[in-house]
């Protein structure tokens, strides 16, 4: 829905960095194919597994996102955590031109998957 890659160009100029879009997730130059999609699910799961030595126990982790491809719930099964309250928020302040639909996204709760007691 947004391209913050595109959006946030301008630090890159700011601070002179060279730009590596290529590596960057969820890059809206690669598209919204069934492989794009399947990598951004892969990539962010690794992102979150990859946080995880640095989390506390019982930890709370919340992510914002416009997921309408419902990908989220498939992220914190690699992740290895679950979804324990989606959150719906209104976006009422934005930049981009079409401003006339209505623009909700998700504040994703996420905590360490509970496993199953053996009785």
């Amino acid at each position: 829905m947004i391209d913050y890659h595109e959006q946030h160009a301008y630090a890159y100029e700011i601070f002179g960095f060279e730009r590596r879009d290529h590596l960057e997730i969820g890059s809206m130059s690669m598209g919204v194919g069934e492989k794009q999609k399947e990598l951004y699910v892969q990539d962010i799961a690794q992102v979150l597994l990859n946080s995880k030595k640095y989390l506390q126990e019982d930890y709370h982790v919340f992510i914002v996102a416009n997921d309408k491809y419902n990908l989220y719930p498939k992220i914190a099964e690699l992740s290895g955590m679950e979804i324990v309250e989606e959150f719906k928020r209104p976006v009422l302040c934005r930049v981009e031109k079409n401003r006339e639909d209505l623009y909700v996204e998700s504040i994703f709760h996420l905590k360490e998957k509970q496993r199953e007691k053996l009785t």
